[in-house]
């Protein structure tokens, strides 16, 4: 199912279910069996079937070779109807620990009528949420309730007192119970067919075909219900603790989520430019960052920047500005209303809940986090020196020279790396002049220009675009989240298409690219003759290996980009004359060690290949290997 009409199908069913909510939930039930009856289904099948082979069959060695396939598959299903979810990590919290938390927990558990909790875990999220681990397959589970550290950190008391009666508000009551049935279910389908494509049996296609129509369907339908359930733990919310805690909380989540990711991150990063090793206590800073008040008029932009985006289809949560809408909030738009939930705090929500952080909590984060940086800090650190040196390098050559072109784009290059983009804008305007058709030069450009507010730099960007499809990606991210900034959400709205689009399109050059058949057409590979010499070199080191030809496809789907596909032929022994599996393991040693030109598919011309043989053959300068 297309983008397209997966959302058509959304927003009807949207419909649908306002106006019938109880034949609504009935369908999507009805939608959720139907995928168990055809797998339990199938199961069962398979039993009747070997029973009558055993019973009123004759057993012999092929018949039994023959069953081994359908109950093979059988047994697939059956472990993947065991739902593996894994243990939530998080340090476990006694209710001495703390007594306010838990008292919390237990008062909104029973307010919402909401699950018994089994285990409270404290996190270095900035986050909460309830997660339901089933224990016996799709049958049973324990609830965890996790709190972040830096949430209970960037909150006040009120705030997260709202927060909690969200969570417990998508599991309240039978609804909750039957929500969080669906989120089972469809975590069930996902491992299903994921299982199925990971075993890749003679039959599985069977259950693809089946979910490649059934899982849009069901996705459509689980995600209508699943979004409506936002609503209603934000009512839940507001119910329990007032619009104004529950709306304060979504806004200061959402401006401290974004103070972390464009100014706490990047200046944190930043130092790596500078200091050799990284800070020993990342996390620290980071819960130092969320105490520190956010400038009003950052606030105002990132504000103005939350409120024009629409909800994605790729996610259950509303946007911002519909949910703060719904609970009643239709002025919230304007800047005075923003400041009413920047107020300071006289408390914050962890000296209330947890007044003391249990021994060795932030110690073991500071370790953690530090462990995930400091690979890329030191690489980052190292990478910059050498810049430094290359770009003193250039600098002085400059003086006495002119530099070639490529000694340019280097310069502007390692100059935006180490200086930013003020001191490189020159250099790069004055290559862009010289060769407008420079992807990097263009690219780099748009991008800093940018930066600087200047909207000249989508032209740079949709030029470097042009000359560099894989550069559309990012490319189109930048100049959506510059018009999106500007409120220019419908000029925005294409470049986000075109990201789709892109990743459509790739995906469709994958598949044709990793899809050899008879029918396909094949020409000249065109690679040149001492990247042959090499790959030749290569293949004389594998004795079972008879004959090479290297061929590149005609493709449709990014024919700028060659696919080679590079096609063997074995040394068949008078006794394995055969030879499959002979085949199979010198496939996998060329795929795994030789290097090949570009992206490289390799068969063995054998089976239902083998007819490519006469037509490689025909193929002048294709056979790159015979063995003597």
């Amino acid at each position: 199912m297309e983008e397209k009409e997966f959302v058509n199908l959304v927003d009807q069913l949207e419909d649908y279910a306002r106006e019938n909510p109880g034949a609504y939930k009935l369908r999507v039930a009805l939608l959720a069996a139907l995928g168990y009856v055809f797998l339990i289904g199938t199961v069962v099948a398979v039993l009747l079937l070997v029973v009558f082979v055993v019973f009123f069959g004759r057993l012999n060695a092929i018949v039994i070779k023959i069953l081994l396939i359908p109950v093979g598959l059988a047994l697939i299903v059956l472990r993947s109807l065991w739902v593996e979810f894994p243990v939530p990590e998080g340090h476990e919290l006694r209710y001495e620990d703390a007594p306010r938390l838990f008292d919390l927990a237990k008062s909104t558990r029973k307010a919402t009528q909401g699950p018994a909790l089994h285990k409270v875990l404290l996190t270095d999220e900035f986050n909460a949420g309830i997660v339901q681990r089933p224990r016996l397959g799709m049958f049973g589970h324990e609830n965890y309730l996790l709190v972040g550290l830096p949430l209970l950190h960037g909150l006040s008391p009120d705030e997260v007192r709202a927060v909690f009666a969200h969570e417990f508000g998508h599991l309240s009551g039978k609804h909750g119970a039957f929500s969080a049935w669906i989120y089972r279910v469809r975590q069930t389908w996902d491992q299903v067919l994921e299982r199925m494509r990971q075993e890749q049996r003679f039959g599985s296609g069977i259950f693809e075909s089946f979910f490649k129509w059934y899982a849009p369907y069901f996705a459509a339908y689980s995600y209508v219900l699943a979004r409506a359930k936002e609503y209603e733990a934000d009512r839940m919310a507001v119910q329990l603790c007032g619009k104004e805690n529950m709306a304060s909380a979504l806004v200061k989540l959402e401006l401290r989520d974004k103070s972390l990711a464009e100014e706490f991150w990047p200046s944190f990063f930043i130092r790596a430019d500078r200091e050799a090793e990284a800070p020993k206590d990342p996390f620290t800073q980071m819960l130092s960052a969320l105490r520190q008040p956010v400038a009003p008029a950052k606030a105002e932009v990132w504000f103005s920047q939350a409120l024009t985006r629409k909800h994605s289809y790729a996610d259950t949560h509303p946007a911002i500005g519909d949910r703060l809408e719904a609970m009643g909030f239709g002025d919230v738009r304007t800047n005075e209303e923003l400041h009413r939930f920047l107020k300071a705090d006289d408390q914050c929500g962890d000296e209330y809940f947890l007044p003391s952080v249990p021994a060795d909590f932030i110690a073991s984060k500071n370790r953690l986090w530090r462990e995930g940086v400091v690979q890329s800090w030191r690489e980052r650190y190292e990478f910059v020196v050498e810049a430094r040196k290359t770009l003193a390098t250039l600098e002085e050559k400059a003086k006495s020279e002119n530099l070639t072109p490529e000694d340019r784009w280097e310069r502007a290059r390692l100059l935006r790396v180490t200086q930013g983009a003020e001191a490189a804008l020159p250099l790069l305007r004055e290559i862009v002049a010289g060769e407008p058709e420079h992807a990097g030069a263009n690219y780099t450009l748009g991008e800093a220009l940018l930066e600087q507010g200047d909207e000249t730099g989508i032209r740079h960007i949709e030029a470097a675009m042009e000359k560099d499809v894989h550069s559309i990606p990012a490319g189109c991210e930048l100049i959506y989240n510059f018009l999106s900034s500007r409120k220019r959400t419908e000029e925005a709205e294409r470049y986000r298409r075109c990201i789709i689009d892109y990743f459509a399109e790739m995906e469709l050059a994958r598949a044709e690219r990793t899809t050899i058949s008879t029918k396909d057409d094949f020409k000249y590979h065109d690679v040149a003759p001492e990247v042959i010499r090499e790959l030749r070199d290569q293949l004389k080191n594998y004795p079972d290996l008879a004959t090479a030809h290297l061929v590149q496809k005609v493709v449709e789907h990014f024919p700028q980009e060659p696919g080679y596909v590079l096609g063997v032929t074995t040394r068949k022994s008078w006794y394995n004359a055969t030879g499959n599996a002979q085949d199979v393991k010198l496939v996998g040693q060329l795929a795994e060690n030789v290097n090949f030109p570009g992206f490289t598919y390799i068969i063995a011309l054998e089976a239902d290949l083998k007819p490519l043989r006469k037509v490689f053959e025909r193929i002048q300068g294709a056979e790159i290997y015979r063995a003597n």
